[in-house]
């Protein structure tokens, strides 16, 4: 009885070291290399399957910011990925034009836009024909129209006569866009409304009054103001 108690306690701590040392194994080469190492001890051939993990995960590209709004149809595409594949790339969660990524890992190339806002966004494929997940979306908004200007007061070639040398040009225009006369940014008050006052020289004033869209659609607009004593 005595020594079949004895028997049960050395297997159970067998067992216990055992469970132990399976633990730490894991912990520190993961259950693959447990598994390895475990049959090894035991001096037996060990099966396992270890799938190449490129061939299974494959990382997300880097695709590189591009600007919010372009007046430009034709757009820069440029980024990151693994070496030697291939890169698609989406508009609007359209497969639109691939980019063959160099042995260091850099795609770029150009992308035409429709007219509006888009989302890019880029997915890597590998020889296996194997994606990854998509990257970083981007959103671009194109527009090749000149934005809204309007000059509200005084009329263009107005005449001023007397001793009031100033003169206060109001204008309006179409927020996100910003105004600018003579180079100076205007603040763009409510309904896009701006106000610019100057000192008048006598004869003609000339004022060049400029209209910038997010785009970078330009208006220009020459305004005369003639003054006399």
């Amino acid at each position: 009885m005595i020594k079949s108690t004895k028997k049960y306690l050395s297997l159970s701590v067998f067992y216990f070291v055992l469970t132990i040392g399976l633990l730490v194994l894991i912990f520190k080469f993961g259950i693959t290399g447990a598994v390895v190492i475990s049959s090894f001890l035991q001096k037996k051939n060990p099966v396992v399957n270890t799938p190449d993990l490129y061939e299974t995960i494959i990382q997300s590209p880097e695709l590189f910011p591009v600007p919010e709004a372009t007046n430009s149809s034709s757009l820069a595409i440029s980024g990151y990925s693994l070496p030697n594949q291939k890169v698609d790339i989406y508009l609007n969660d359209l497969n639109i034009k691939s980019f063959d990524v160099d042995s260091e890992g850099k795609f770029a190339g150009f992308v035409s836009l429709s007219l509006g806002s888009s989302k890019i966004y880029a997915i890597t494929v590998n020889s296996k024909n194997i994606q990854s997940s998509p990257s970083k979306s981007w959103t671009v908004f194109y527009n090749n129209s000149p934005p809204y200007l309007e000059i509200l007061e005084p009329a263009n070639n107005t005449t001023i006569e007397g001793k009031q040398n100033t003169v206060t040009i109001k204008g309006k225009i179409s927020p996100p866009s910003r105004a600018f006369v003579n180079d100076h940014q205007m603040i763009i008050e409510n309904e896009g409304i701006f106000n610019y006052t100057a000192t008048l020289q006598t004869g003609e004033n000339k004022f060049k009054i400029v209209c910038l869209d997010p785009a970078e659609n330009k208006t220009e607009l020459e305004w005369l103001i003639n003054y006399q004593q």
